[in-house]
């Protein structure tokens, strides 16, 4: 009786899981729903630090390109915030690493931004080695072309 007890309570909290990346600071929400233009995010903010997202070891060892599309806020401390994967090829192999990277970026309010007026961005972070095995596709669907040598 126990054994059914404990599978039914398993398969009851598989079922809640999520399997989309969330962060920590997701839990407060800014309200800017639309992404300011580039010009109109860079009146506001200038970068200040940009990290590099480490190539997953495993997308390495299976030859795989891609690239991850990112929406995130600049919150009034110069940090990325509120960070959403809105679309990534392949699924599920790059994005723990774009956000990752994403959240160590760091911003300064421009002068025309004393109040550290918060806005909404996104990005587009690539993940391509030249010899991978769906480079081709990976060019397509990340809009990219990888430079012969």
């Amino acid at each position: 009786m126990k054994k059914y007890l404990v599978i039914s309570l398993i398969s009851l909290l598989a079922g809640c899981a999520s399997n989309q990346l969330t962060t920590d600071s997701q839990a407060v929400d800014s309200g800017l729903e639309q992404p300011a233009d580039e010009s109109e995010f860079a009146s506001l903010w200038t970068q200040t630090k940009r990290v590099n997202p480490q190539y997953p070891i495993s997308a390495a060892k299976d030859g795989l390109s891609g690239c991850v599309n990112l929406s995130f806020v600049v919150n009034n401390e110069g940090r990325a915030t509120e960070q959403q994967v809105t679309d990534s090829f392949p699924k599920g192999v790059f994005e723990k690493k774009a956000i990752e990277a994403l959240k160590r970026w760091r911003w300064k309010p421009t002068a025309a931004n004393p109040d550290k007026q918060p806005a909404r961005s996104t990005v587009q972070l690539d993940f391509m080695v030249q010899y991978s095995k769906n480079i081709t596709v990976a060019e397509q669907r990340c809009s990219i072309k990888i430079p012969s040598f």
